[in-house]
């Protein structure tokens, strides 16, 4: 990885890796396309593939579905030391690429209580988010971070501080991964994306040289207790389309670079009829080509309340999940994975940059 605060994309950006790729997105020695991988793991020719996983175990979905997920979300509190954890660096060695949302909250306390972003701007955390640091830039690997996910949310807006608070502490923590050598952390900022909440985000911007990734949720809720004035399903692309608009068309205005790939965080729907739950799955491929700056997809495979997210809650939501999950575009070369999983023994220290 490249010392400094601005990466590119992998449009812009230079590419870790080229792969001339035949069709069904194999990589092939003949003629082609150029599949490109970024520092930052922007693919250009398609998208990543994964899941927060229910109780934490990604083995059962993967086998339920019938393919290893490409991206595994942990969650971690800020006053943890030890981040990467024994999971995180399993997963890792496993060929999987980790992303972590490190919480506002002490993790090492019951309940985990919520902190204010005050005490991480006197420093009261600098020591473990140094450890972590350290943990993360040990691992030589690419390592989505997040930090205090869903800033937006009615339940955490002005909650843990003011916008600008919770701004200069993203930038906080940001600054003292890089001191600590952590060029390998991708940071991904991430938000609700809901639509009622889309005049919250210029607030809450950390600005283009601390962000790598802009990430929101794209869920259906219809039938939730949770939210008992949602009566009618959405479906993916209704759900992601809000944030992904309002990026483009808005966020010049507010000094976000709308050509930062985009990851959806969390997604998914409660059970809404056999087909239509099978079929709210199903056509998530065919929705992402026609949102070229995802590159990222992330099932939060669990549940909250009665609000049941877990694919393999329902047969017609694994049925559709797993179809989803077949279809070439999120199904990367392996080259690619074998490139980034090979890189510690490539490269003495992190990634090397290809011609």
């Amino acid at each position: 990885m490249g010392r400094g605060p601005v990466r590119g994309t992998a449009a812009a950006g230079a590419a870790l890796l080229v792969l001339t790729l035949g069709g069904e997105g194999h990589a092939e020695h003949t003629s082609g396309y150029e599949c490109t991988i970024s520092e930052i793991l922007e693919p250009s020719c398609g998208v990543w593939w994964g899941a927060s996983p229910y109780k934490d175990r990604i083995e059962p979905l993967e086998e339920a579905v019938g393919r290893r997920m490409d991206i595994v979300y942990t969650w971690r509190g800020i006053d943890q030391a030890s981040v990467p954890g024994e999971r995180e660096r399993a997963l890792v060695a496993e060929g999987r690429f980790v992303h972590t949302n490190i919480e506002a909250r002490r993790f090492t306390r019951p309940g985990h209580p919520a902190v204010d972003y005050g005490s991480i701007l006197r420093g009261d955390f600098d020591e473990s988010l140094r450890s972590q640091a350290r943990g993360v830039a040990e691992l030589k690997v690419p390592y989505f971070v997040t930090f205090d996910h869903e800033a937006d949310a009615g339940k955490r807006y002005d909650r843990r501080g003011t916008p600008e608070e919770f701004v200069r502490a993203w930038r906080h923590i940001v600054d003292l991964y890089r001191e600590e050598g952590a060029d390998n952390a991708v940071w991904v900022w991430n938000v609700t994306g809901w639509k009622g909440n889309l005049d919250r985000l210029p607030g809450l911007w950390p600005g283009n040289d601390h962000v790598d990734w802009i990430s929101w949720e794209a869920y259906n809720m219809s039938g939730c207790d949770l939210h008992p004035d949602w009566t009618e399903p959405v479906s993916f692309e209704e759900a992601l389309r809000p944030a992904y608009e309002w990026i483009q068309e808005e966020g010049p205005r507010h000094g976000i670079d709308p050509g930062k790939p985009v990851m959806i965080g969390e997604m998914g729907t409660t059970y809404i009829g056999p087909e239509r739950t099978r079929q709210w799955y199903a056509e998530i491929p065919e929705v992402l080509r026609r949102y070229e700056r995802v590159r990222a997809v992330k099932v939060w495979d669990n549940r909250v309340s009665d609000c049941d997210f877990r694919v393999g809650a329902h047969e017609h939501a694994r049925e559709g999940f797993a179809e989803a999950g077949q279809d070439p575009y999120v199904n990367l070369p392996d080259q690619i994975r074998e490139f980034v999983a090979s890189a510690e023994q490539r490269a003495g220290r992190g990634l090397p940059r290809l011609p």
